[in-house]
């Protein structure tokens, strides 16, 4: 089978772009020869699309299935680790083709102005992936630059175009010969499937959970350490009914046993109440568990988005200074002395942003955001700027000029040992120019 000639991908593109409309990515499996996404479509039936970049230098592929061929081969790849960490439940853009490049596609998941970008390079011997996330990337074989394109190679009116059934059919038969052979590659289950899975699983054990609660109720109930404690009040031990003697220990005094009767009884009314509580909230529990539909897995999948664009709410201590930018959600904290910094520097994830003023000594400012939440560079300018105005001398802004600042991953920024004024060692920095 040979790759999809420039003609052919344009229609696929344009296929690929009705399928795939709306469509949140929800796993990404790699096997030894590329890469498979699956996508969950929520207007279209099935609801399961498999996104398939075939990495064969050869005769590299694009398709799209609603099984997924290559199931049974996965194979951890630092490309797929990559997306999984930076693209899952992001929603499909677009998709475009480059004529200028050939057959180069590129694909983008999640919202402008910082879409996740991921292009593929269908041109036999210089097949690749290339991913570029939150301002990093990684490739599936080490990038090459691409000549410019010869426009006659797209204009071959006499090619013969194959329909895209017939290519997806072609590649099956090619690269995988187990459907053929009557298994089950989609065996692997689908996000729905799994989701209701995990559901059901959490729906038994609550209704266990419940059950031994009722039980542990009844129980307490039917305990006569109140009935007992009463009697020996006002009668010894000689006289007591047998069906009590479980009650009480011979080897005391009635007035010892009536104590803890009476203490066992009191005790068990405080477990019956919160027992009771425990009850109610497991029945609710399983009430929101009970709705295994289509609608409720959609809301999930909404939810999931969501949490995204949300940044995380930090308890922030010291004497800090604070901005705040109400479109994106985003937090920006500065210290107002060399302890402050370092502290705010400790505290702060991995993934928050460190910047600093270069070549002038001035405070860290540091952007609070989630893990897979990209800031934008209007964002990352606000917080520059505000930098630059509180972490400078009032004289040295009023006189303008313009000021690099660095920015870093906190993951990059590394306290002195044993310094007391608060500097740090960094690398891999950016640099942004802010005119004052």
């Amino acid at each position: 089978m040979k790759t999809p000639s420039f003609l052919e991908l344009k229609t696929l593109v344009e296929y690929l772009s009705d399928e795939l409309s709306g469509a949140q990515l929800q796993e990404i499996m790699s096997t030894e020869d590329g890469v498979v996404m699956s996508f969950y479509r929520f207007t279209q039936e099935p609801k399961m699309a498999y996104l398939l970049f075939d990495l064969d230098k050869p005769f590299p592929f694009l398709g799209l299935f609603f099984q997924n061929p290559w199931a049974k081969q996965k194979k951890t790849k630092p490309l797929s680790l990559f997306l999984n960490s930076n693209a899952k439940n992001l929603h499909f853009l677009n998709i475009e083709i480059f004529e200028d490049l050939g057959r180069v596609v590129r694909l983008k998941l999640g919202i402008e102005p910082d879409p996740c970008l991921i292009e593929f390079r269908l041109i036999p011997k210089q097949a690749n992936l290339i991913v570029e996330c939150n301002r990093k990337s990684i490739s599936w074989y080490p990038v090459k630059e691409l000549a410019q394109n010869d426009l006659k190679y797209t204009q071959k009116d006499e090619e013969e175009i194959r329909s895209i059934g017939f290519m997806m059919n072609q590649w099956l038969a090619r690269r995988a010969s187990h459907l053929l052979k009557n298994e089950t590659p989609s065996s692997g289950q689908s996000p729905f499937e799994k989701w209701k899975k995990n559901k059901e699983k959490d729906l038994e054990k609550k209704t266990k959970a419940l059950k031994a609660i009722q039980d542990q109720i009844k129980q307490f109930k039917i305990e006569e350490w109140s009935e007992v404690g009463e009697f020996l009040k006002n009668n010894s031990l000689k006289n007591l009914k047998p069906e009590w003697s479980i009650y009480v220990d011979f080897k005391k005094s009635a007035s010892e046993n009536m104590q803890k009767c009476f203490e066992k009884a009191k005790a068990a009314k405080v477990k019956i109440h919160g027992a009771e509580a425990r009850l109610q909230v497991i029945k609710q529990e399983i009430s929101g568990l009970s709705d295994l539909t289509q609608e409720k897995f959609e809301k999930f999948l909404a939810q999931q988005n969501n949490k995204k664009n949300q940044v995380p709410a930090r308890k922030v201590e010291g004497r800090l200074r604070k901005m705040q930018i109400e479109e994106s959600k985003l937090v920006g904290y500065m210290g107002k002395s060399a302890a402050d910094n370092m502290d705010l520097l400790k505290k702060s994830k991995p993934y928050d942003i460190w910047l600093h003023l270069r070549d002038y000594p001035s405070a860290h400012a540091i952007i609070h955001k989630q893990k897979d939440q990209s800031v934008s560079d209007a964002d990352l300018k606000k917080i520059a700027v505000w930098l630059v105005k509180e972490g400078l001398p009032e004289k040295k802004t009023q006189m303008g000029g313009k000021f690099a600042v660095v920015y870093v991953e906190c993951r990059h920024v590394k306290p002195l040992k044993g310094d007391k004024i608060g500097r740090v060692t960094y690398h891999n920095a950016r640099e942004i120019l802010i005119a004052i």
